[in-house]
């Protein structure tokens, strides 16, 4: 019996959401009974076209995008959505850089289809189509290549139970930290959370995530994370909403996955937390209820001013009130910075640089960034970031003393890459924009669509004859 095959990339920088993607999929497709119609194949960037090639007929590509990935792998991208068009595949894109840049996903990357924000729903709907139908199978959540260019349907489903999504793919052997919480109610204006997943956050409950934790107990993995926009906004969904929640959560998890060998860590990587979530009744119950000592925490910057322009709901002596809580109970504290943001003035980054130095004398630790603008934030044509001169010296003095580390220079490089794709329109964001490509390229986007529906048809053949 021929199965399609499911070509999958599935790389370090995007493994967690291609994993939870495919986790949902899979399920899906073994309820309902048809998942014997597939292939999975995992590959990475540089072994896709090789595999593509190894198929020689229909198949369906798989991609979850960021967009520092289609900076750094362009012409791979382009040449393996290519190979996989004239070889006869459906090309599919989702993740961040699609959701904020769906009209250049399809235009100037060269995929069929790129699915906006959270894919899981879309996706299913898509795949069952394509076994029940027998045309172009539209589905909300999705902008497509059509015969005049594209068509765009932007009203994408929303997961409303987390628990209703696996956080990976046993399946497939992709496991990672569990997520516990969808979406972020503070929106901040260089963040693209909240716009790709809403501002209402949905939470995974408790009896889930020991499930999934035991898996990856039983899978070898010892050191329990979980995935978060914020660690300490917990809520479990069937009590008032409060701290409690995050510590009925530890207790619980401290009496399932601790007594079995398992760690548990909450609060670090990936599971960051805001500087106004910091409290003396937090930190002092949950101390004994996590294996990290160091916590990761979001100031971003000193300034007041900037902290309100970027939308980021908290003071800067909000974060030094949080370090000295975190120092009192016994953690190390990493602070998050970011320079070069959108309206940043030299008053502000003096403002910062004395805000950092604060910080390292109540023991905290910085972590440097610049600011990227990434597609789909409210910030998406901004400047790119740089490390404004006055504070290059003092970076470089306190990497000297040990207290701050960062990729800084590597963001600056990224930064500057994404405004110079943005400003030549392989990034485009909005429809506006991708007209002056659709009416410069209307040629290659016509024999693009037709290959397209030549391939979905040999598709919708294989799947609905096996």
């Amino acid at each position: 019996m021929f199965r399609v095959p499911v070509v999958v990339v599935a790389d370090e920088a995007n493994k967690y959401s291609i994993s939870v993607l495919l986790g949902y999929l899979i399920d899906y497709l073994k309820r309902e009974r048809i998942y014997d119609k597939f292939r999975f194949v995992l590959t990475k960037w540089d072994r896709a076209t090789q595999v593509i090639t190894s198929l020689g007929g229909p198949h369906i590509l798989l991609v979850s995008l960021l967009t520092t990935q289609v900076i750094q792998n362009l012409r791979r991208i382009v040449e393996t959505t290519e190979i996989s068009r004239r070889l006869g595949g459906i090309t599919v894109a989702g993740g961040p850089h699609p959701s904020g840049d769906p009209y250049g996903t399809v235009l100037k990357l060269g995929f069929d289809l790129a699915f906006i924000g959270e894919a899981e729903q879309s996706l299913t709907e898509f795949i069952d189509k394509l076994i029940s139908v027998s045309d172009h199978p539209s589905v909300n959540g999705v902008v497509a290549i059509d015969e005049v260019g594209v068509e765009a349907r932007f009203d994408h489903p929303r997961v409303k139970d987390l628990d209703q999504v696996p956080p990976f793919c046993e399946e497939l052997g992709l496991l990672n930290p569990i997520e516990i919480m969808r979406g972020c109610p503070h929106a901040c204006r260089y963040c693209q959370v909240s716009f790709m997943f809403g501002a209402v956050p949905r939470f995974r409950s408790i009896e889930n995530t020991v499930v999934y934790a035991k898996i990856l107990l039983r899978r070898g993995i010892r050191d329990i994370r979980f995935i978060s926009p914020n660690g300490f906004h917990y809520e479990y969904k069937r009590i008032k909403a409060s701290s409690s929640s995050i510590i009925e959560l530890l207790e619980v998890m401290n009496r399932e996955i601790r007594s079995l060998g398992g760690r548990v860590y909450l609060g670090t990587f990936p599971s960051e937390v805001r500087p106004e979530y910091v409290t003396d009744d937090l930190l002092k119950s949950i101390r004994s209820l996590v294996d990290n000592r160091r916590i990761n925490i979001g100031a971003q910057t000193g300034s007041d001013r900037l902290l309100k322009l970027l939308h980021r709901g908290h003071s800067a002596e909000d974060v030094l009130n949080a370090i000295s809580i975190a120092r009192k109970y016994g953690f190390e504290v990493d602070i998050d910075y970011i320079f070069g943001l959108p309206g940043e003035s030299d008053e502000d980054v003096t403002e910062t640089l004395n805000h950092i130095e604060r910080v390292i004398k109540l023991g905290g630790r910085i972590h440097c960034h610049v600011f990227m603008p990434i597609p789909g934030t409210p910030f998406s044509f901004a400047p790119p970031g740089k490390v404004p001169d006055s504070a290059r010296k003092f970076i470089s003095k306190a990497i000297g003393r040990g207290v701050l580390w960062g990729q800084w220079l590597k963001q600056e490089e990224l930064a500057s890459k994404i405004a110079l794709f943005r400003d030549s329109h392989i990034i485009l964001i909005n429809y506006s924009r991708a007209i002056k490509v659709i009416s410069e390229e209307r040629p290659l986007l016509r024999e693009r669509f037709n290959y397209f529906m030549r391939n979905l048809r040999n598709v919708i053949i294989k799947l609905q004859t096996t």
